[in-house]
């Protein structure tokens, strides 16, 4: 009877020690996960007369033509850098103000996870916070390196969706958005975690 009652035991922890152990960080080794390392700082444009692009990713994905991301600087009120998808194929999660979400590393894309998509409207990185300082914060500036996600889909058949993230880090004053990488799923309506590569 003590020897059931040991096994038991044992059974208990075994079973505590791997139901609690810590989740992994995202596989690097997804063969389905496009990633590009990327060092492109939008500072240059500020302070800009005009708005101010810099593309910052091309791909083609199935049944479309090339597909570009631009980040870019608006200098009107309240001043700010966006993030623009230059053919309207794609939208970045946002919040209610149309501020980007921030994300960390391990979280799942998908059609499930909360916050708006931007739709046709630019989503904001940050404002100028040094020229208004009561501007909405938003999620990103002075947070250090944070994941974004977005979703891109076909002219031809808009009902795939391509899901993937970005991992920018934005500074305190709103008027640098640094990118670090990005990654895309490649198979439409297929989930990813943010840092997955």
């Amino acid at each position: 009877m003590f020897r059931l009652f040991q096994l038991s035991i044992l059974s208990i922890v075994f079973i505590l020690h791997f139901s609690c152990a810590k989740v992994e960080d995202p596989t690097n080794d997804n063969p389905d996960v496009v990633s590009v390392q990327i060092d492109s700082t939008l500072s240059s444009f500020y302070p800009a007369a005009g708005p101010g692009f810099e593309s910052i990713f091309s791909f083609t994905i199935p049944n479309t033509t090339s597909f570009d991301i631009d980040l870019y600087w608006y200098p009107t009120t309240p001043h700010g850098i966006y993030l623009h998808f230059n053919n309207l194929n794609g939208d970045v999660l946002i919040d209610n103000n149309g501020c980007i979400l921030a994300f960390d590393s391990g979280i799942k894309i998908d059609s499930t996870l909360a916050g708006n998509w931007s739709d046709t409207t630019d989503g904001a990185f940050a404002y100028d916070y040094v020229s208004n300082p009561s501007a909405n914060k938003g999620n990103l500036a002075g947070k250090g390196d944070k994941y974004i996600v977005f979703r891109t889909f076909s002219n031809i058949e808009p009902q795939f969706k391509y899901y993937a993230w970005m991992r920018v880090r934005v500074s305190e004053n709103g008027r640098s958005v640094q990118v670090l990488s990005i990654a895309y799923q490649k198979n439409p309506n297929i989930c990813l975690r943010t840092g997955e590569l």
